[in-house]
């Protein structure tokens, strides 16, 4: 049974993001302390500039035109400079790029085939800057991509020792000892940056460390102002997400919701794919009254299309959410469910593999992968697996391997231990409350029993169509077309 993992964003950590990319999302600018104003010299200045480029327009005049425009709130002045800059170029690499990013021109993420050209660049870069923290981090972030470890890690630790108060340079070490589950280390470094000064951004990413290695948390009142602007709660959304995710866990649902609000009024792009989690999972009467810009966030993105059963959009944007976060087991584990329950098991399998090739130990992504290949009636090649998904400790991704195990039982020709298995499974789930998790493993035990044709096939899968009508959970409405698809056939028989 495919395990979606949506626990995963619980809470507010940040992506590890390309530093081009990064500088991007405006997280890694300094908040200023006195508000910019533009004063009428200034305004006279620029109209004097478009002046001059209609009598003489030159690239360098668009090019300063264009930042101007972003200074002073003109979309379309910047919106024009920059087609005329991406028209006759004549300019620096950056302001092309600026130019694009401005036009929505989208670069192409760095195919994971060519990490082996980056770490080679890097390398030689850091030959002759060898205190370039961010060379470092990058090239931590791509020996993280080839499943190189403890290079990563080494390549992390030198950026860091460098950077120690970086926002950057330490919210992506921490994503990285997060990744390696080194929550320990993780918070080393944060709660290092965090005394010294303090950074809302890094504060949130050390409660959030904080929450989930299960250490004492801090006053979240001392790092919430009052008033605030609403430019300044750019800055301090990740804080009021954490806050209302800590609201929301103590069932103070009021006090959440006004946490939430303030974050998702200047949202970050955390703040908003963790806002997508929260109103699908925790607080879905919010979602009517909250206009957030979830095409921010590929993963948010990914769930919003998969909710509306739109395969192929969610296709797409998971395959572009990998290519976003390469490093990361979530995009891959997603994306191989939502293939598998949309009746495409060999395009599930392909997604699986790809994201072993770059965390080969990931037991969540065999699982995925030995599911997607007993859908695709590849048993042998599930066998070479199948030993990986041991039952150990009564957790959740347990009662996933055990409904797995109990596809792989029947079609290995053992059907009374598949259903062992399957009833197992979905009699844990029932315990633990989770209504859409068990109906989905109903739902892949009635298939099971269909595809073996055993005498009891069509009592099992008609009580299970009947038990699981009306609910609104996508794996479920898939995998019950997948289930009525088979059985339309027989029953015609």
């Amino acid at each position: 049974m495919n395990n979606l993992q949506e626990d995963s964003r619980k809470h507010v950590i940040p992506k590890w993001l390309e530093y081009r990319k990064a500088v991007g999302t405006r997280e890694l600018v300094v908040p200023r302390k006195i508000h910019f104003e533009i004063n009428a010299a200034t305004k006279e200045s620029i109209k004097t500039d478009i002046e001059e480029f209609k009598e003489n327009p030159t690239s360098e005049m668009a090019c300063r035109l264009m930042g101007a425009g972003i200074i002073i709130g003109d979309n379309q002045l910047s919106h024009n400079m920059a087609a005329f800059i991406a028209d006759r170029g004549g300019v620096d690499t950056l302001s092309i790029k600026l130019a694009d990013k401005i036009l929505n021109v989208a670069h192409n993420a760095e195919p994971v085939s060519e990490v082996d050209v980056r770490i080679s660049k890097l390398r030689k870069w850091l030959l002759e800057y060898h205190r370039s923290a961010i060379g470092w981090i990058e090239l931590s972030r791509a020996f993280t991509i080839k499943g190189q470890k403890e290079k990563a890690k080494r390549a992390a630790m030198i950026a860091l020792q460098l950077a120690p108060h970086d926002r950057y340079i330490v919210r992506c070490g921490v994503r990285l000892f997060l990744h390696l589950n080194d929550f320990d280390r993780a918070f080393y470094y944060v709660n290092k940056a965090s005394k010294d000064h303090f950074d809302p951004w890094i504060k949130a990413t050390e409660i959030n460390v904080a929450i989930i290695s299960e250490r004492k948390l801090p006053d979240m009142k001392k790092f919430l102002p009052r008033n605030i602007s609403h430019n300044e709660l750019f800055d301090f959304s990740e804080l009021f997400e954490s806050s209302g995710s800590l609201e929301l866990d103590a069932g103070n649902d009021k006090k959440a919701r006004k946490q939430f609000r303030l974050a998702w009024e200047n949202p970050s792009d955390n703040v908003i794919t963790h806002a997508e989690w929260v109103l699908r999972n925790r607080l879905p009467g919010m979602r009517e009254s909250t206009v957030l810009k979830f095409d921010r966030s590929l993963e948010a993105t990914t769930w919003i299309k998969y909710y509306e059963l739109k395969i192929d959009e969610a296709m797409s944007t998971a395959r572009e959410w990998e290519l976003e976060e390469p490093y990361s087991t979530y995009p891959f584990n997603v994306g191989s469910c939502i293939a598998s329950n949309a009746g495409r098991p060999e395009l599930g399998v392909d997604i699986a593999k790809r994201g072993l090739l770059i965390n080969p130990d990931d037991v969540g992504l065999y699982n995925n992968l030995c599911y997607a290949l007993l859908r695709a009636g590849d048993v042998p090649g599930a066998s070479k697996h199948i030993s990986r998904l041991k039952i150990k400790d009564g957790t959740d991704r347990d009662i996933f391997h055990q409904a797995t195990l109990g596809l792989y039982a029947f079609r290995k020709n053992n059907v009374d231990e598949g259903r062992q298995f399957y009833l197992e499974a979905i009699t844990r789930f029932k315990q633990k409350g989770k209504p859409d998790l068990q109906a989905s493993a109903l739902l892949n035990y009635a298939l099971a029993e269909v595809e073996a044709r055993t005498p009891e096939y069509p009592e099992i899968a008609n009580r299970s169509l009947k038990v699981t009508e009306g609910l609104k959970d996508p794996n479920v409405i898939l995998l019950r077309k997948q289930l009525q698809d088979k059985l339309n056939p027989l029953q015609q028989i």
